[in-house]
Formats: structure tokens, sequence, C-alpha cells
């Protein structure tokens, strides 16, 4: 059973479009650019295999560090598109988003279809008990205080027990959790085969620097973006007060798709990351005036956010959005 996309108060179809944006506006931001998208890929990709064969002839350490960082951010922009392929903004088609996202998937081994089920449970329920990705908040403790650290630091490896195991036998009907186990067998068997042909090679120490390391140094960025995509919000508050926008940077908002404008994406989910930043400037006065979260400089609300903490609520959170379902 799958949740809902939108709830209808956040639907862009159901909602008359904001102060100052026609609906031949919307329309118009609604609209999704395939060849866009393709470049984007071709762009961190093509970053990412430049920064492993230098990765492959530097000898030092020293010299490999910036590089992994550089693959890294590479890492970090391909998940910026998987998170538009979850609400298919990256491709006209469903089936072309998720052949992206199982690809994607196969590069750093955590499955797709448990992060899209995830991620939009988490437009549903945001900012409640029921939000999955409420891992940082709940009751004071040592144990929320340590899952959000964790999570900012590891996210990703957590990520790989999280989603292909935990998430599924919580979320997932016996039809549903079988598939999954079908999937989860073929990614075994890629990665088996895979390494099995690059140990003949010599070639897993390589694999390690170029291909594994790259993707657990996205891990921390990832882990910022994620707490500040969700800094200085209202629990329980209403849908202006829910997310967060930080403008930054327009090489930030190149590279991460436009999803820094995230305040605006959980307003109008259905427009491509790259037209938020056009539709936050339709948005922005209405926003300004409401008090919600708008900020400008990433490094300061990461900052501030990192030194925040969780947020404390006087209630459990659940980590489990919706009830498991028979099949």
């Amino acid at each position: 059973m799958q949740p809902a996309l939108l709830r209808p108060a956040d639907s862009p179809g159901a909602a008359p479009p904001e102060p100052g944006l026609s609906r031949a506006e919307l329309v118009e931001l609604l609209r999704i650019r395939p060849l866009r998208a393709l470049g984007m890929v071709a762009l961190h990709l093509g970053v990412w295999v430049a920064a492993a064969v230098a990765i492959a002839h530097a000898g030092s350490v020293w010299v490999k560090l910036p590089l992994w960082m550089l693959a890294g951010g590479a890492v970090m922009g391909l998940i910026q598109l998987d998170h538009d392929a979850w609400h298919d903004n990256l491709f006209p088609r469903p089936w072309q988003n998720r052949l992206f996202g199982n690809a994607l998937s196969l590069l750093v081994g955590i499955a797709y279809e448990p992060m899209r089920h995830d991620h939009l449970a988490h437009h549903r329920w945001n900012r409640t008990e029921k939000d999955p990705d409420a891992y940082n908040a709940g009751r004071r403790s040592l144990g929320l205080s340590a899952l959000f650290y964790a999570t900012v630091l590891l996210g990703i490896p957590l990520s790989l027990l999280y989603f292909n195991v935990l998430y599924p036998l919580q979320h997932f009907s016996r039809a549903r959790l079988r598939r999954h186990g079908a999937v989860l067998l073929c990614y075994a068997g890629f990665h088996a085969g895979l390494f099995w042909l690059l140990s003949r090679h010599g070639l897993v120490p390589g694999a390690v620097e170029c291909w594994l390391l790259p993707v657990l140094f996205a891990s921390p960025l990832n882990g910022l973006k994620s707490i500040a995509d969700h800094y200085a919000n209202t629990w329980r508050g209403d849908r202006f007060h829910t997310a967060t926008t930080v403008r930054g940077t327009w090489l930030v908002t190149f590279l991460w798709n436009g999803l820094n404008y995230h305040l605006d994406h959980h307003l109008y989910p259905r427009v491509p990351g790259y037209n938020l930043a056009r539709l936050h400037t339709h948005l922005r006065p209405g926003l300004l005036a409401r008090g919600a979260p708008v900020f400008d400089s990433y490094l300061d609300v990461m900052g501030r956010a990192l030194l925040a903490g969780p947020t404390v609520v006087d209630e459990d959170v659940r980590l489990v959005t919706l009830e498991r379902k028979r099949p």
C-alpha cells in the first residue's frame, strides 16, 4: 500500500495558485525537461569519473582527500536528482524515473522503492509523529541525540540497513515484501558478480577508493542538508512552517537541482527541482509575510541546525508511518 503523494491542500492541482502566480505560469513551472535531467546526470557522473581517474593516479592521501570530496559532491548531486525521481519529476514517464532510481541504487546499494515510499509518506505526515523522516524529533534522550548526529555523519551507511531491511519489514505488505526481497537478491547478485570480476583483476582496492569512498564522503553533506531542510520548523505546524528554504548561491541551486528551496518543494512537490528558484520568486513575498523559515546562507543554517540538535517534543515519534497492510 503506497502512501498518497500529496495532501489535497498541498497539491497544485487542487489548490489555487499563490497570489502573483498565474495558472499559466504554474503550468510552465510544472513542465518536465528530460534533456536537462540527462545533462545533469552526465555532469555529475562525469565529475565522479574524472575524480576517480585522478584518485587512481594520485600517490598521496592528501591529494586524494580533496578528490574524494569532489567525487562525494557529485554523488550528492545524483542523490538530489533521485529525489526528483521519487516524485516522478525527473522524466515524463514513471518507468523512466524508476529506471534512473534503480540504476542509482545499484551504485549506492540502497533500494529505490523503500526510499520512495518513505519520502512520499514524509510529505504526507511532515513534522508529525507519523513522519518517517522525523529521526531528529522526539522526547529528550541520549538515544535521540545519538541518532540525530549519527544520521548526519553516517546517514548513507545507516540507510543500507534501514531502507533495505528495517523499513520494508515494518512497512510493506507481504506481496510487496516478496518483491522487495527479489530486488535485494538481484542487487546482491549484481554486486557479488561485479566484485568477483574486480577481484580477478586485482581492482577491488581501486573500486573502494574510486567508488565506495566517494559515496561515504557524500554522507555528511547529505546529512547536513537533511537537517537544514527542516531547521526552525514548527512541530505539527501549518504547511508554511514545516520545511525550510535556503536560497544559497546559484552554484548550490544548480548542483543540487534547486532542492535547497525545500519549503517551496513541499508546497508544490510536483514542480521539478530546477524550477523551484523561479517558483520562489512568486512565493517569497507571501512566505516572508507569514514568517516562514526562509534563509540565505546554507553554511549558517547548517551550523545552527547542527548546534541546535534534535527537535524535542513531548510525545513519542514513530518511525513507522503507516500500519502494515494485508496483501
